[in-house]
């Protein structure tokens, strides 16, 4: 209750004028502001933009390894290591890698090029 009589209390009144000199502090701040958030924009696109390029030649390489890896396993199957791998393991070993590299190149496009957000008109 004692809440509620101090709420009262309070007057919505201005009492104190604005001058010309607190509009043009506060264009002054607005700006600074502004400046510094278009800068954190910039920063933050150049660090998306190192991180993306890092990770795509960790994909790539990563990729390129599964593949080299999947050729040596196909052909050192009955050549060398004579591993006599049944059809079956084969074939989900060429599905499987297919699907991998498939999957990481279209996240790695999808990120390094990323479709515009449509907002509602």
């Amino acid at each position: 209750m004692s809440a509620a009589l101090n709420l009262s209390r309070i007057s919505i009144e201005n009492n104190a004028s604005i001058t010309p000199q607190d509009i043009s502090n506060a264009r002054a701040q607005n700006q600074i502001l502004e400046d510094r958030l278009g800068s954190a924009k910039i920063g933050r696109f150049l660090e998306d933009t190192k991180l993306r390029r890092y990770l795509t030649y960790i994909f790539s390489f990563i990729i390129f390894l599964w593949l080299a890896a999947v050729i040596s396993i196909l052909y050192f199957n009955d050549n060398v290591l004579h591993l006599n791998l049944s059809e079956n393991v084969l074939i989900t070993l060429l599905t499987t890698s297919s699907v991998n590299v498939i999957g990481m190149m279209l996240i790695i496009l999808k990120n390094l090029f990323p479709q515009p957000i449509n907002k509602a008109e």
